[in-house]
């Protein structure tokens, strides 16, 4: 953003800012107006994202040298108006391809990485250009797609026909190159810059006014976190409660409580009746202020025990074992394809009471899958000597890697599902909130430390920093960038947390025995064994058999196969398939199941806060169609979904409005009269007639082998890439 003599000009950054946050653009307005400074702290690691990014912009050019183009490079490292002029004539030329484009229209100016000539006639001639943008990370992001569009819509003024797809360059071999139709994004485009130019034309006193820095995704990398959080600390903001909803904060100041200490101070039992949501809701974050308001007052660490509940917080805890592990995973979520774990850290407790850390790193998919194997293969060796171990972790990520890696790499599928059954996790999270509340911002692990005084060797803000250095070398596909002393540091994080873990476990059974020695009695869960049943082991035994048959001569290079053997390769690897999907499906279930009404509010297979509405919306008089209600939340069902009330199903969606905030549930007949608060939304898909299918198939390739003639001939061509065989005259 920029004072120029006709008003701000703008770019394609300050429309991807403009997404992740409004008030963003209001402070950059701000300083481009010279009413506010601009904050000095810079991203340390930004120096070397922009080394990479224009080595990587250069290496592209020269692949495409190298295949017969003639790149122009404008060498524009300021975006002004001569350079615009320069990309004009060049692209009157008629260039091969243009590097480095300054574009301009009105209050819009940017520079694209490249232009390419392409055989589209428009008013330069028998051609036209396209935009071609370099990026370090494997996966697009919204930013950039609202970037190509504004150059797109930028090059469509000077040549007069629209560019009819923009590329995204990523590094690796031949340059992997995306393929994206502008006009399947322009809708949008032009919805965020309308939204961005009417934000920046209103008056200044009345744009200052109408945004407020509320806590949001783009807080995580922009450079005024700092500013912002100071305001809000200033204004005692409500977004400093820990749990509270956005749509709550803006219930509140309805009634006239704007800050966290007014919130502490409000009477309970609530007389007024939230808009959206339940008393019991507000109630809750009412008595989380207080306790905030009290740890601020006191100047010192203040936690209350809640009311115990059958099944729930301290009573999920198993008994100690001298075999524990306690674990937690580094990854990278915009590593290709799906994310990365590229680090698992265990801590066990040796014979003298000291931590013993154990790292497995992976540097990309061969080795992510070798840390894997070697993570299950450590765990079931120790099950085996201590039958009763646990795996405790924070919050979910852990589990949900585990299951991730098992079917990205379908292997371990019968350990981990073993591991599932035996319920081996423990998530001292769901532990903490279920059992205590506590005067913290954030239920992180590393805002309870001050419960039971760890202390870490590894610096945060210095750590976050080596982090973002390694996830950056990861996502561009050069892990050799990375340096010791950054591996040493993230390596020392990873370590500070499992013992954390460890610690937590500690701090929360002292709080279990004081109860217990008070008389209290708080049940342990019942110990699980993990075996299958009788059926499910003799058929994974018989699955294991013929995947041998078949496959355990055939290369794990795939070059190294020849057609039949791939086709046996692929046939064994199916086996497994149906049910690995069922069994994750299954898991689930399990995991929703053992949600609470708070935690379901968060979730995004779940509603929390439902309230019928009113009146006749189908169904019939024995099984009708209810309407509920519910406050704003992230939602990921689709409205189709079955719906329950912990192991009840109480009926089906019939839709779904996450915009106005409805759903609609076709009730059973056992359950028309029953209208819970809480529900979770789920399918499963049953598929075991597919699965015998192929378990057959197999059954026959291993007697008579793949190329054979006789049955399941359409089956085997398609393994061995044949066309179809049609009968005569088909």
């Amino acid at each position: 953003m920029r004072k120029q003599h006709t008003g701000l000009g703008l770019s394609a950054t300050d429309l991807a800012n403009h997404l992740g946050c409004s008030h963003l653009t209001n402070l950059n307005r701000a300083c481009a107006d010279g009413r506010l400074i601009p904050p000095t702290w810079r991203d340390p690691m930004l120096h070397v994202l922009k080394e990479r990014g224009l080595e990587h912009e250069r290496a592209f050019i020269e692949h495409l040298r190298s295949r017969g183009f003639a790149p122009v490079h404008l060498e524009s490292t300021e975006a002004t108006a001569q350079a615009a002029t320069r990309t004009r004539d060049a692209m009157h030329a008629g260039h091969d391809v243009i590097v480095q484009a300054t574009l301009a229209s009105n209050r819009f100016l940017g520079i694209a990485d490249i232009l390419r000539r392409v055989d589209l006639p428009s008013n330069l001639g028998p051609y036209s250009y396209q935009v071609i943008d370099t990026k370090l990370a494997r996966e697009t992001r919204a930013g950039t797609v609202l970037q190509l569009c504004l150059y797109s819509e930028l090059v469509a003024e000077i040549q007069g026909v629209a560019p009819r797809h923009m590329y995204v360059v990523t590094p690796g071999p031949d340059f992997p190159t995306k393929k994206y139709r502008v006009n399947d994004y322009l809708a949008y485009f032009r919805f965020v810059k309308a939204r961005l130019e009417l934000a920046v034309d209103a008056p200044a006193a009345a744009a200052d006014d109408a945004t407020y820095p509320e806590p949001c995704p783009q807080c995580d990398i922009c450079r005024w976190w700092s500013h912002c959080d100071q305001r809000r600390r200033d204004d005692d903001h409500l977004s400093l409660v820990a749990g509270i909803l956005r749509s709550q904060r803006r219930e509140l100041r309805d009634w006239g409580i704007d800050t966290l200490a007014s919130l502490a101070r409000m009477t309970i039992p609530i007389e007024q009746h939230p808009k959206r949501g339940s008393r019991e809701s507000y109630e809750k974050v009412r008595e989380q202020a207080r306790l905030q308001l009290a740890a601020r007052e006191s100047q010192r660490p203040v936690y209350e025990l809640l009311p115990r509940e059958p099944e729930q917080g301290l009573a999920r805890l198993p008994a100690p074992s001298p075999g524990d592990i306690f674990f937690d995973i580094e990854g990278d979520r915009f590593y290709s394809d799906g994310g990365l774990e590229y680090l698992l850290g265990t801590v066990t407790v040796a014979e003298g009471g000291e931590p013993h850390y154990e790292s497995l790193w992976a540097w990309g998919r061969r080795d992510e899958k070798a840390a894997f194997e070697a993570f299950v293969d450590g765990v079931m060796a120790r099950w085996e000597q201590f039958p009763d171990l646990h795996i405790y972790h924070f919050h979910s990520y852990e589990p949900s890697a585990v299951k991730r890696l098992m079917g990205r790499h379908a292997t371990r599928e019968l350990e981990v599902d073993r591991m599932l059954r035996g319920q081996l996790f423990v998530d001292l999270h769901r532990v903490v909130r279920q059992s205590l509340r506590a005067g913290v911002e954030k239920y992180s692990i590393k805002d309870l430390e001050v419960f039971y005084d760890f202390e870490r060797e590894a610096e945060l803000r210095e750590a976050s920093a080596h982090l973002r250095a390694l996830e950056c070398a990861l996502e561009v596909g050069d892990p050799q960038a990375v340096d010791p002393a950054t591996r040493e540091i993230v390596e020392a994080y990873n370590r500070d947390d499992c013992v954390s873990t460890l610690r937590l476990r500690d701090w929360l059974e002292g709080l279990r025995a004081g109860l217990v020695a008070e008389g209290e009695v708080i049940a342990r869960p019942a110990p699980e064994s993990g075996d299958p049943s009788e059926a499910l082991g003799e058929r994974q035994a018989r699955v294991r058999e013929l995947m041998e048959a078949l496959a355990g001569d055939v290369s794990a290079e795939r070059a190294e196969r020849s057609p039949g053997e791939h086709a046996r390769w692929l046939l064994a690897h199916m086996l497994e398939w149906h049910w690995r999907e069922m069994k994750t499906s299954f898991w689930e279930k399990y995991r929703l199941l053992e949600l609470t009404e708070e935690d379901l509010l968060h979730d995004k297979a779940g509603l929390a806060g439902l309230e019928r509405v009113e009146g006749d919306f189908g169904g019939t008089e024995r099984c009708p169609v209810h309407r509920y209600r519910f406050p704003p939340q992230e939602c990921t069902l689709r409205g189709r979904e079955e719906v329950y009330v912990g192991e009840v199903k109480i009926g089906t969606m019939e839709g779904l409005d996450v915009g106005a905030g409805t759903v609609d549930v076709k009730k059973t007949q056992k359950t028309r009269d029953e209208h819970p608060t809480a529900v979770f939304g789920h399918t499963l898909v049953r598929n075991g007639v597919l699965a015998k299918s192929l378990l057959r198939m197999a059954e026959w390739v291993v007697e008579h082998g793949i190329d054979a003639e006789g049955e399941y001939r359409a089956g085997r061509d398609m393994l061995l890439r044949r066309p179809p065989r049609l009968r005569e005259g088909a």
